[in-house]
């Protein structure tokens, strides 16, 4: 069904019912209460037929992994290649993001990172290293960073399945984060699809360990794309559609409140689609909090 919108508060079902026999129904719009009485709704543009195809890049990393600064260079060597078509994450999560308390008690690490992080294995696969897309799971996810470049590219030339927007508004007075994501659909598909939200974080000043400096503890590391919180859970957000036609589009609607640790005027909303039997990602969206 074409139009079909999935917001997040009530549940409507609107009908017309004349004298006939004859039943006119209007769309099913589903509400879940994930948003804020305080926050309004978006007006979403229309997406294009052929959406850009964007590419999600986890970086599984740690403050104390001395290597772990090489694959950061490399996923910022790529941003600069791709810009908005490769959005970055990086996951603190494993032995070395832990509390080393002393220089190192920053603690970047999150429910959601680590459990993605024992899922997927990747620090137990010894970081650095990182997914693109989660594509290859479970046997091939993977990937060192000096494998990242090829798998971006080759992932970059796929056409995008989803369309997706984001719209946010921050409230000072109340502070809090209002979020509404529309996903459309752009060709048929039939594997049960979920959303995920999460906030991340750039310009976080600490220290990081670095084998290739001297000295080795760097004071003022500046620590980009850090995961800070997941607004649909481990797994995300079911879209709970049997089948998935060119044209429907669903509507979500989150709020968050700002926690003291965050800078909002550094932070972004990764919005991603993935497939929930596979996690590929099908299609990723990324805006800033404030510009």
């Amino acid at each position: 069904m074409n139009n079909l919108k999935y917001l997040s508060a009530i549940i409507f079902i609107l009908s017309i019912n004349f004298t006939s026999c004859d039943v006119i129904e209007e769309p099913f719009i589903d509400l879940q209460d994930n948003v804020s009485d305080s926050c309004e709704s978006f007006n979403f543009s229309e997406i294009p037929n052929n959406p850009t195809r964007k590419i999600l890049l986890e970086d599984y990393t740690g403050h104390k992994c001395g290597n772990c600064p090489r694959a950061a260079e490399k996923a910022e060597e790529l941003k600069e290649i791709y810009g908005d078509q490769l959005i970055l994450l990086a996951i603190h999560a494993g032995f070395f993001a832990g509390n080393f308390g002393g220089n190192f008690s920053t603690d970047f690490t999150t429910d959601t990172g680590d459990e993605w992080d024992d899922f997927f294995g990747n620090s137990a696969a010894g970081n650095p290293n990182g997914m693109i897309n989660r594509v290859g799971h479970p046997s091939s996810h993977i990937k060192q960073h000096s494998q990242w470049a090829q798998i971006v590219e080759n992932q970059i030339q796929t056409p995008a399945k989803m369309g997706l927007q984001i719209m946010t508004t921050l409230n000072q007075n109340d502070s809090l984060i209002c979020i509404d994501v529309k996903s459309e659909v752009k060709q048929p598909l039939s594997s049960p699809l979920s959303l995920n939200i999460v906030l991340t974080e750039s310009e976080i000043i600490a220290y990081q360990q670095d084998y290739d400096a001297n000295p080795q503890e760097i004071p003022d590391y500046h620590h980009n794309h850090v995961l800070r919180k997941s607004l649909t859970g481990v797994w995300g957000q079911p879209l709970d559609l049997e089948n998935y036609e060119n044209g429907d589009y669903l509507i979500n609607r989150y709020s968050t409140k700002v926690d003291e640790n965050w800078n909002t005027n550094n932070m972004s909303i990764i919005a991603f689609i993935s497939n929930t039997d596979t996690y590929e990602i099908l299609q990723v969206e990324e805006i800033k909090i404030t510009e």
